[in-house]
């Protein structure tokens, strides 16, 4: 959609239809300017540059002063460029002067996010935090309030895993369906638990590793053991250097298993990203 279908010119005629009763629905952010204004060039243009990416979740309603005087007065507007949001016929913000992007792109995400987007967001701060223990608590809790949304599921099953819940988290993949998005992230995870069952610890792998470099089955088991013990990068550099001695050992073992590791790591992971081209550079 183009900027036209969510921005609209406001005047005192159409104030209560385009302004009060559509921000029940949608935040509507009022830009007051003056045209030819040089100090509100900078504000309007972000201002179209934000809802081309929010693509309706907000509209933009322009206000010129110059034909709106009432507007102005009956809306306190003090500064040039001014920017006031309103949802649900209340004011929801306030911005007098140049916008900050910043500000605006938070107090918009505030308004426009839906109660899972919230969710989400605080999942994600409780694990930047480490408290992953209380991530998989909140994500209980929707989930029973939510139980046919699988993503959650999947979501629920990754974090159960990376926190050594591993029977849990095998209860929980059973009932999601095969072809759910995101499910080969906790079950590739899995699958590298269970390769690394036998295998001894850390140091004793590398130890193994290191006596031999030849023994490109002891790499490998130290790979196996690098990314199960969260050092992803590492057991990624160390299934590479193996492509490097034998593209083809073990049946391709090292390349599919970076794969698998891609898989893991989830769409959009630059880490992810990074070591698939150094693989395809590898290989060709």
């Amino acid at each position: 959609m183009s900027i036209d279908s969510y921005t609209v010119e406001i005047n005192a005629q159409n104030f209560q239809s385009e302004v009060a009763e559509k921000s029940q629905q949608v935040p509507v952010l009022l830009e007051f300017y003056e045209e030819g204004a040089e100090q509100c060039a900078p504000t309007t243009a972000l201002l179209q540059k934000l809802v081309v990416e929010y693509q309706g979740k907000f509209l933009l309603a322009r206000v010129d002063i110059q034909q709106n005087q009432q507007l102005v007065q009956q809306l306190q507007v003090r500064a040039l460029p001014s920017i006031k949001i309103i949802f649900q016929g209340q004011m929801a913000g306030d911005f007098e002067g140049p916008a900050e992007e910043q500000q605006l792109r938070e107090a918009l995400d505030q308004l426009t996010m839906s109660p899972m987007d919230r969710v989400r967001d605080q999942i994600d701060l409780l694990l930047e935090q480490g408290e992953r223990g209380q991530a998989i608590q909140m994500l209980q809790q929707v989930i029973a309030e939510e139980p046919a949304n699988f993503g959650l599921h999947v979501e629920l099953c990754d974090l159960l895993i990376m926190e050594g819940q591993v029977d849990d988290a095998r209860k929980v993949l059973v009932g999601i369906p095969a072809d759910a998005e995101g499910i080969d992230k906790p079950k590739s995870r899995l699958e590298f638990i269970e390769l690394a069952g036998d295998l001894g610890t850390l140091d004793e792998q590398r130890s193994k590793a290191e006596v031999d470099p030849a023994d490109l089955q002891a790499r490998f088991d130290y790979a196996i053991k690098l990314i199960v013990n969260d050092q992803v990068e590492t057991g990624l550099e160390a299934l590479l250097a193996i492509l490097q001695v034998d593209k083809t050992w073990g049946e391709e073992k090292a390349r599919l298993t970076m794969i698998k590791v891609f898989n893991m790591l989830g769409k959009g992971n630059e880490l992810a990203t990074s070591y698939r081209r150094k693989m395809f550079t590898y290989l060709h």
